[in-house]
């Protein structure tokens, strides 16, 4: 049984990432973040359909198995350069939902990417 995803608008997503709607974000450790989802299924159509635009691995049902939820919200920061995302519970004030595909989860995925594409270069040249 997965929690709903909550009306992002009733959020603190757009304060935190700058987001309205469900978006695919990735950060500078390599992670794949499906904002605004709980099921690793939506995370997967999204990173799916968000992949050849940011040349991202596509994830399958085995790679959802690794996929993590998290809920985060926003913090007020005391100093310009404070962290302005906490983690959170889900159903606590403001806060949003991230399914994390982290980068070291990825590199079975990453090698089946680049396969592809080494092959479909390959058959091209021919």
């Amino acid at each position: 049984m997965f929690l709903p995803a909550p009306d992002l608008s009733a959020t603190d997503v757009f304060a935190c990432l700058r987001v309205h709607a469900p978006a695919v974000l990735t950060d500078p450790t390599g992670a794949i973040l499906a904002v605004g989802v709980t099921r690793p299924v939506a995370a997967v159509n999204m990173i799916r359909a968000a992949g050849p635009a940011l040349d991202l691995p596509t994830p399958d049902r085995a790679d959802a198995q690794t996929f993590r939820l998290r809920w985060f919200a926003y913090t007020h920061p005391a100093r310009p350069g404070d962290a302005f995302l906490r983690a959170a519970g889900p159903g606590e004030d403001g806060a949003f939902p991230v399914v994390i595909w982290r980068a070291a989860d990825q590199a079975r995925a990453r090698a089946a990417h680049d396969a592809a594409r080494a092959l479909s270069a390959m058959g091209a040249a021919a």
